[in-house]
């Protein structure tokens, strides 16, 4: 299984430590080579001031040098190196190169004004680099006009000069291996402190998942006031705890409802159950009355027959109430509620419809059960002899209408009204009544929801009125 809270750190601790790294990878390489440069460029700023310390006059060339204020090259600190050739004898060289057995920087033929780095092992052993410069030295402007004049005459006159300047790399080796060293580092510690950071940070975000999780468990329809609804959480998970609250409310209606089925279902059974008992009881206790055992057989067959029925509606509803029924029959509706108001022997309906009849595809089993009990409970239920309007409306392309209506005789709010289509609902909360069980309306609304039709009731004072509305095509 998925989790979230997994993923979330692993991607993000993989990212974030990819950006991190890379920036680290960039910074590295970027010191390492300021570094280097920075290095080459102060050796060759110090060869160029040595170039300086060249000059040559009328007597020739001339090394003006002074070791107090340059000590590298006198020993006493980091030993440094430089030679000077003129021509390609030696000129100059420093006195740390007279104190080792190698007392001589390599010579190399460059070109004029041109530098040369090369990396040595200097004379002390120790790692190094070497920068080699050739040059014309200076004159002295005084000298300058004079010399130039003779420059023909002598062949020696403004020979390049070849000046090696060598210094230690040891600590800048020493350096770069520092923030190499540091940079492995920083690769190994960062992706695991990174991970542990974005894991908390995941943590503590997804925390009001984890609440509504524990809110969610925490709720017992069976209990008493345990079903309340969730409490405001993050504003990410508003729609889905709308969703849960709407899901919770509606189960616990469901879980209410089938409370009160499982009642009235026990109470209706409960009834002629014991009526059978008390009757069984009395023939066994007179066994000889012969009126007692005549009336004794058509009265359990009449109880058997209310269970049966009682019975057979709730399987029916059962059936239904998750079945789409196919739509394939033709039927007039006017011709169908004509013959069930001859079968029902009532003269008390009234049929009230357009001249010319309409057929439609529906299903007929369920179109016929839905009329018969909106129409038997309307007779039912009416005040005598008053009428029952059925009245059939058929709009072109549109859908029929069929309304039926009645005058109750007792007076139905708003809630009672509502609760009509629930199973084993009756007006009469003692259920005094051997005949009405409150399933037919139940059944009806569940076939209505089988051919994907609408039934609803609207009541005014005693006046209540039945519509079923059919979307199926008409076949004219």
């Amino acid at each position: 299984m998925k989790s979230i809270r997994k993923t979330l750190t692993r991607r993000l601790s993989f990212f974030i430590s990819l950006i991190v790294l890379i920036v680290l990878l960039a910074a590295d390489i970027t010191v390492d080579t300021w570094i280097s440069d920075e290095f080459e460029r102060s050796m060759i700023n110090k060869a160029g001031m040595l170039m300086t310390f060249v000059r040559e006059d009328h007597d020739g060339l001339e090394f003006e040098f002074a070791g107090e204020f340059l000590p590298e090259f006198e020993g006493t600190t980091e030993s440094e190196y430089f030679q000077i050739w003129h021509g390609e004898d030696i000129f100059e060289r420093s006195d740390t190169l007279t104190m080792h057995t190698v007392r001589s920087l390599a010579y190399k033929s460059i070109p004029v004004d041109s530098i040369l780095s090369e990396d040595i092992k200097l004379p002390d052993g120790r790692s190094g680099r070497v920068i080699y410069s050739r040059f014309i030295p200076q004159i002295d402007s005084e000298y300058r006009s004079e010399l130039l004049n003779n420059k023909q005459a002598d062949e020696d006159f403004q020979k390049p000069v070849l000046l090696a300047y060598a210094a230690s790399v040891e600590n800048l080796n020493f350096y770069l291996w520092f923030i190499d060293l540091a940079f492995i580092i920083a690769v190994i510690t960062i992706p695991l402190l990174i991970r542990l950071t974005v894991r908390r940070v995941v943590s503590s975000a997804l925390k009001p998942i984890d609440e509504l999780n524990k809110e969610i468990k925490a709720i017992r329809f069976s209990e008493q006031n345990q079903c309340s609804r969730i409490k405001d959480t993050a504003s990410e998970l508003v729609p889905i705890v709308e969703s849960l609250n709407h899901f919770i409310n509606e189960n616990y209606s469901l879980f209410l409802r089938e409370k009160r089925l499982t009642s009235d279902i026990a109470h209706e059974l409960k009834t002629p159950v014991t009526e059978l008992i008390n009757l069984a009881e009395i023939a066994i206790r007179f066994p000889e009355e012969y009126n007692l055992n005549s009336e004794f057989k058509p009265e359990v067959l009449k109880i058997s027959e209310r269970m049966k029925s009682i019975i057979s509606n709730l399987m029916l509803i059962h059936k239904y109430s998750v079945q789409t029924l196919q739509c394939t029959d033709e039927i007039d509706p006017l011709s169908l509620v004509q013959q069930l108001s001859t079968k029902l022997n009532q003269k008390r309906i009234q049929i009230i419809s357009a001249d010319h009849s309409h057929s439609i595809l529906t299903n007929a089993f369920a179109l016929e059960s839905i009329l018969t009990n909106l129409l038997t409970n309307a007779l039912q239920h009416s005040v005598e002899n008053s009428t029952v309007t059925v009245a059939i409306k058929h709009a072109n392309k549109g859908p029929l209408v069929i309304d039926i209506s009645n005058i109750c005789i007792n007076h139905l709010n708003n809630e009672e009204l509502a609760g009509m289509f629930e199973p084993l609902w009756q007006k009469d909360t003692a259920r005094t009544s051997t005949e009405n069980f409150g399933l037919g309306l139940t059944i009806a609304k569940t076939l209505a929801n089988g051919i994907g039709a609408v039934l609803t009731v609207t009541g005014d004072m005693q006046h209540i009125t039945f519509q079923l509305i059919l979307n199926q095509q008409s076949t004219d």
